[in-house]
């Protein structure tokens, strides 16, 4: 049922981008994008990942038995997974995959990504205030950046606050005391991840505006962190497998706010959401091979 739900979704979305679109021209659009454009972008993109992995290497302040690569590994794997499983169950196989090389728990494991999770809320929070502060709230638009005003507040509270809430939820039931701790780990290190998790950002924007540079299309500062923004906050929502369609919709809604034209705007949603996929999915593959695993039995394991 959840398979048919995300599959639903995803066409009603993939019609709302594409049901007027000009192939020929869109066409010709991607077939004269700057290649060399392109590979700095897919650079970024591992860039990205050696980032994330470092990032939660510090989050679990990690055991000597975790080695950075197993860190590279499991990232790599999990975000290839989130590209066919529903819901993000990736991140699930995530820290499953990294619980394998210590006597750290998944549950532990997977509280953490939880907490990366509200570190990048919390950061795209900081970007849009900044946004906003500057006079520049139109790129987003008001009601989108007092949503996203208040996600700031309460990301805000998670990170500095003193985690009372979340102990006496633990104290009541034991059984997620190890996610909980997992979770609490949003709380330590703040100054380490917070400036692994501003140059993660960064890398994020680079690689919007390599993008759109290599298909001529070009904006502001304020607007390519605002499509940044806004494209990352669909990414991580868990309604489409790749975000397919609610990806496409909302960069092409946000450059067409933008005064880009359809068709470009069309093209970029493509090649943006298409490079991404396409290195997840053949580096995923790769550290598949490299860890011995067998992508059969992952699936099948993530569904039970």
């Amino acid at each position: 049922m959840k398979k048919i739900l995300s599959v639903l979704f995803a066409t009603i979305c993939l019609y709302l981008s594409f049901n007027q679109i000009d192939i020929n021209k869109v066409a010709s659009i991607l077939l004269s994008a700057s290649i060399i454009q392109i590979i700095v972008a897919l650079l970024i993109t591992y860039v990205t990942f050696y980032l994330r992995s470092i990032r939660w290497k510090v989050l679990v302040e990690s055991p000597k038995s975790i080695k950075l690569k197993n860190y590279i590994s499991t990232t790599h794997i999990g975000y290839f997974l989130n590209n066919v499983l529903p819901l993000r169950a990736g991140d699930l196989v995530r820290a499953k995959l990294l619980s394998n090389y210590t006597k750290t728990g998944f549950a532990f494991l997977f509280g953490s990504l939880v907490a990366e999770k509200i570190i990048d809320l919390w950061i795209i929070g900081l970007f849009s205030i900044l946004l906003i502060f500057f006079g520049y709230y139109n790129v987003l638009g008001l009601e989108f950046s007092v949503s996203i005003l208040l996600l700031y507040i309460i990301t805000s509270l998670i990170i500095f606050g003193n985690n009372s809430v979340i102990n006496k939820i633990q104290s009541k039931f034991s059984r997620i005391t190890n996610f909980a701790d997992g979770y609490k780990l949003v709380s330590k290190n703040k100054l380490q991840l917070g400036l692994i998790s501003f140059f993660l950002w960064i890398c994020f924007i680079s690689y919007v505006f390599f993008i759109l540079k290599a298909l001529n299309i070009s904006l502001s500062i304020e607007q390519y962190i605002g499509l940044t923004i806004i494209s990352s906050l669909v990414t991580s929502l868990p309604f489409a497998p790749a975000a397919i369609g609610t990806y496409h919709l909302a960069v092409i809604s946000c450059l067409e706010l933008y005064g880009i034209n359809v068709e470009q705007s069309q093209s970029a949603a493509i090649l943006m959401h298409a490079l991404f996929v396409l290195y997840t999915i053949i580096s995923g593959y790769i550290y598949l091979s490299l860890e011995n695993l067998n992508f059969k039995s992952i699936l099948n394991e993530s569904k039970n």
